[in-house]
């Protein structure tokens, strides 16, 4: 009986050794294979309908794609280091400002904006406009709006150049015109202050309608913070993530790196856009920081910071937000305007959370996106989006406008999940 257990003890002891040399050898990760994304995109600059841009993916917390493509100056190929114009991409790191500031108590979602600037006190509603001289009427505005309008784009403030017919003259009217980008002379709140003097389009809450919204949120982080928007997102995002390339304004030392705009011409033929407009990030820093709209970024950093959302606000330097507070900033906000056919979009399943499209487990099958994926882009042609499904994040940057091929982006989208088979 001895020797029986000695001898079973003997085989143990062998296994549990063997085990642990196996657990000591290096697992190989093996990486996608990538190259039909690579031909894809290739194919689209070969074909001159894009001029290039840089591409990045992660996957379960490895990035699997990042590279670049075409060239952005005839004898300058486009890299990974270089810095884009990510316009509305913006406003998901005001987003997370807002709720850096409510999981700390500072404000509640559904505080009147008006408790911290005050002149959305007196904005009211547009009623009719005189085509004669864009002189309009308003009628009295029905509750307040709050922040939690802001953040789903259902408070009523619109983007003038987007709409069109009265509500595009009166904002020209209330000289509005350009607003997002840079507005030289005043500072963010003054912006705030302008935007609450003109007419919201419909009713606080009665509809979804994506206008300026977020660089409210921005004025309001300036007041209840006591920073500058700019110096805000530096020290309590920027830092502590690592995105040490993103900024309203860049320095001097990295103004090469900034890609230029292309658009078309009357042929379809790329041409670059050399319009001051598009100046902004080059000039020295203004006052005014616009939250829905104004910084600039690279591929990598933005990488960084989706992936911070994906991971529940973990960052390599920190936890950013709770993990209660981004759960929350992905939850459904505007199921009822759905119902009424006045959310976001008439597709059933595409919704809004907190600041971003959501598709709703009715979406499933929309496309390779799963349910709970949230995301969003910018005017001039990027985009981003996390599947916290598939725990895959996506950053895509050009700088184009127009951009005359959508499908570029819904064709791509597809390969990158079948690379991970």
């Amino acid at each position: 009986m001895k020797k029986l257990l000695l001898l079973i003890s003997a085989l143990l002891l062998l296994s549990f050794a063997s085990s642990t040399v196996k657990s000591q050898i290096p697992i190989e990760v093996k990486m996608p294979d990538v190259s039909k994304i690579d031909a894809f995109i290739q194919g689209y600059v070969d074909k001159g309908m894009i001029p290039g841009g840089t591409f990045y993916a992660a996957h379960k917390g490895e990035v699997i794609y990042h590279k670049s493509f075409g060239n952005k100056y005839p004898e300058t190929e486009y890299a990974n280091s270089d810095i884009y114009r990510i316009a509305s991409m913006t406003k998901a790191i005001t987003i997370v400002a807002i709720m850096q500031l409510y999981e700390q108590g500072k404000l509640k979602l559904d505080d009147p904006v008006e408790k911290y600037i005050p002149a959305f006190a007196e904005t009211s509603v547009l009623d009719k406009l005189n085509p004669v001289d864009s002189s309009f009427t308003t009628v009295p505005r029905v509750g307040s709006i709050t922040l939690r309008q802001l953040l789903t784009h259902t408070s009523g403030i619109y983007y003038g150049e987007f709409e069109g017919g009265d509500r595009q003259a009166a904002y020209s009217k209330s000289g509005l015109d350009n607003f997002g980008l840079a507005a030289p002379g005043i500072n963010t709140v003054q912006m705030a202050q302008l935007i609450a003097k003109a007419p919201l389009g419909h009713q606080p809450g009665a509809q979804w309608t994506y206008g300026l919204s977020m660089d409210i949120l921005g004025a309001v982080v300036e007041v209840i913070s006591e920073k500058s928007l700019d110096d805000y997102f530096d020290q309590h995002i920027f830092e502590p993530i690592g995105m040490q390339n993103t900024a309203f304004n860049l320095p001097e030392t990295k103004h090469s790196r900034i890609v230029p705009i292309y658009t078309y011409d009357e042929t379809g033929k790329l041409l670059m856009d050399k319009s001051d407009l598009w100046m902004y990030p080059a000039l020295p820093d203004e006052d005014c920081h616009f939250g829905g709209g104004g910084l600039v970024c690279t591929a990598e950093d933005y990488g960084m910071f989706v992936q911070m959302l994906l991971e529940k606000g973990k960052s390599k330097g920190g936890q950013i937000i709770s993990r209660h507070t981004a759960e929350l900033m992905t939850t459904e906000q505007i199921a009822h305007l759905n119902m009424q056919g006045k959310g976001m979009a008439p597709i059933p399943g595409m919704s809004f959370c907190l600041g971003h499209a959501l598709i709703t487990p009715v979406g499933a099958g929309i496309g390779p996106h799963k349910p709970g994926t949230y995301s969003w882009g910018g005017y001039f042609n990027s985009k981003w989006w996390v599947d916290q499904e598939e725990e895959l994040v996506f950053v895509g940057m050009t700088n184009v406008l127009p951009f005359p091929y959508p499908e570029f982006w819904d064709k791509l989208y597809p390969i990158i999940y079948a690379t991970l088979d």
